[in-house]
């Protein structure tokens, strides 16, 4: 006759497996949730109620920078946490030059790091700053160009810092 060390799987044990399995469930769904709740708000935009009231007009102007004739684009990124932005504004003869040309730095996934330059001008279209970055990975730029007819230009990009 052999003798087993094996213990003999009987109610109680079988039920404390499964009491244990559940709480094991419960504990890491509740740590998740818990980090989940308090780590990000969720809030991407602010005042998204009056933005969305204001829609139609963002599309109206989107489609009088379209007419106008006004083209911007990132000529320059920077690569590294410290560079040069460079933007090149290409406008009709008859339009008079920007007065104001800002750029705005957001990280997407951290708040508290965001950053607005006001760009210079340097000649043929081209306006720049240098820019300082407290952080490598994807920030949005967001461009606006404040013409002297009263209408607001604006490009959305992103560069990755290295």
């Amino acid at each position: 006759m052999m003798a087993s060390n094996s213990k003999e799987y009987t109610g109680k044990r079988i039920l404390a497996w499964f009491v244990g399995f559940f709480l094991v469930v419960f504990a890491a769904n509740g740590i998740m949730a818990y980090f989940a709740l308090n780590t990000w708000t969720g809030l991407t935009t602010d005042d998204a109620y009056v933005k969305g009231l204001n829609y139609n007009q963002e599309l109206s102007n989107a489609a009088a920078q379209q007419q106008s004739g006004w083209e911007i684009s990132i000529s320059g990124k920077p690569e590294f946490t410290e560079g040069r932005l460079e933007v090149t504004i290409n406008r009709p003869v008859e339009s008079l030059p920007p007065i104001d040309v800002t750029a705005t730095f957001v990280r997407a996934v951290q708040e508290g790091f965001d950053q607005e330059i006001t760009l210079s001008h340097n000649g043929n279209g081209l306006y720049g700053a240098p820019v300082k970055l407290p952080l490598i990975g994807q920030w949005d730029v967001f461009i606006v160009v404040k013409p002297q007819n009263n209408l607001i230009y604006k490009l959305e990009d992103w560069i990755l810092v290295k």
